[in-house]
């Protein structure tokens, strides 16, 4: 049987999450695993998995089943947040009918060309199946183009809806990732899920880095690729800002993603209580021979970009932190989450993800949640402010 933590144990909650055992090849198994779900007529289905999870085989059984719910979520890197611990197995996240929520999910097969207008589409079906705007997105994409979803959705909503969530992960960022819903799987493309609620749906989104003594200015860029800071080769800046951290990518060429997971690059988009709200992107390679350094995510020309650094711990706390954020304490009691932490920062400490599931569950005060490890994080630092699309980051949603 799977593990649970029971919706009754905590509080008023009408969540609980699941933890599916798919070990077992025989049909039998996961027919009882599944039963004990559609047992409680769930309301709407999160599902995360690593990249080999058997997602196929589950949206089989429980349309066998007749669970009719929603259902959203992605691959995750090297496995699942949960309050068991950090599992590599497929985990859920399940709202019962009397949780309050109404959800509605849409997902498209889409390429960074068409994206855009996809998700204008995407969020124009959310709004027929809600009959009224969603008043929160979660979002789930294949990495490479979220930045179009985003404007897509912008084009539609504007800047009253915001979008929280994280791009599919794979083990080894060899292109296993996949998205899914109850409409079934890809491999490239996107999930929007539109939340309405009769109480508030919260979510926060935040860096926990610091910024470094170096700073400079954006002065050739073709979207992710940025070819020069301050007028010189943009991989020759960051070698030096970090000490020669890409010394030998710079002479080579190549990936750069694990030498550079502690010290990303920043953008201030705003401010608050005093403090600069950044969004970080993580370097991904060197481009010979123009010595350009590419990124996860997107830059403008004259954007100004800081050196920002970090250690484990500040990356375990900020998990609280962005829960506390969300909550805005002091606050209700939530009935449960969804935490979306980059890949990138958990591949520095997979030592500590159990300590990351600790830190989430006390910060929620034992409410069920589950957790994806992602290729990407999407949130927004304001209410009625531009949701954004970084690297290394951290977010969250309440219900």
């Amino acid at each position: 049987m799977p593990e649970r933590l029971d919706a009754n144990a905590v509080g008023q909650t009408h969540m609980y999450h699941t933890v599916l055992d798919t070990s077992d090849p025989s049909a039998e198994s996961l027919q009882r695993q599944i039963a004990a779900v559609a047992k409680r007529a769930p309301n709407w289905i999160a599902m995360y998995g690593p990249e080999d999870a058997p997602f196929e085989r589950i949206l089989g059984e429980l349309h066998r089943q007749g669970v009719s719910a929603p259902v959203f979520g992605a691959t995750s890197f090297a496995g699942v947040f949960t309050p068991s611990g950090f599992l590599r197995k497929t985990c859920l996240l399940v709202g019962e009918p009397i949780d309050g929520l109404k959800v509605a999910v849409t997902m498209q097969k889409a390429e960074a060309v068409h994206a855009k207008e996809g998700a204008a589409r995407a969020c124009q079906d959310l709004v027929k199946q809600l009959g009224s705007t969603p008043r929160m997105l979660l979002m789930h994409a294949t990495p490479g183009f979220e930045e179009r979803i985003l404007e897509g959705i912008g084009q539609v909503f504007g800047k009253k809806v915001p979008v929280f969530g994280g791009s599919a992960a794979d083990d080894n960022m060899l292109g296993n990732q996949r998205i899914v819903s109850h409409l079934g799987v890809l491999p490239l493309g996107f999930v929007l899920v539109g939340i309405c609620s009769a109480h508030d749906v919260k979510g926060a989104f935040m860096g926990g880095f610091l910024p470094a003594e170096h700073s400079g200015t954006v002065t050739r860029v073709d979207r992710r690729v940025v070819y020069e800071i301050d007028r010189r080769p943009a991989a020759e800046i960051y070698n030096e800002w970090t000490g020669g951290a890409i010394a030998e990518q710079l002479r080579l060429g190549g990936l750069v993603v694990l030498n550079t997971n502690l010290c990303p690059l920043a953008r201030t988009v705003g401010a608050a209580h005093g403090m600069d709200r950044r969004i970080l992107s993580h370097p991904q390679a060197v481009i010979l021979p123009s010595k350009a350094l590419s990124f996860f995510s997107e830059f403008a020309v004259s954007d100004q970009v800081t050196l920002m650094a970090s250690t484990p711990d500040p990356l375990i706390s900020r998990v609280r932190r962005t829960v506390e954020r969300a909550r805005c304490l002091p606050a209700r009691q939530p009935q449960g989450g969804i935490l979306v932490y980059c890949a990138g920062s958990l591949s520095t400490m997979r030592d500590k993800a159990d300590r990351i599931c600790r830190e989430f569950s006390d910060a929620v005060g034992g409410a069920p949640f589950v957790g994806i490890a992602t290729a990407g994080e999407q949130g927004a630092f304001f209410a009625n402010a531009e949701s954004w699309h970084g690297n290394l980051m951290c977010s969250t949603v309440l219900f």
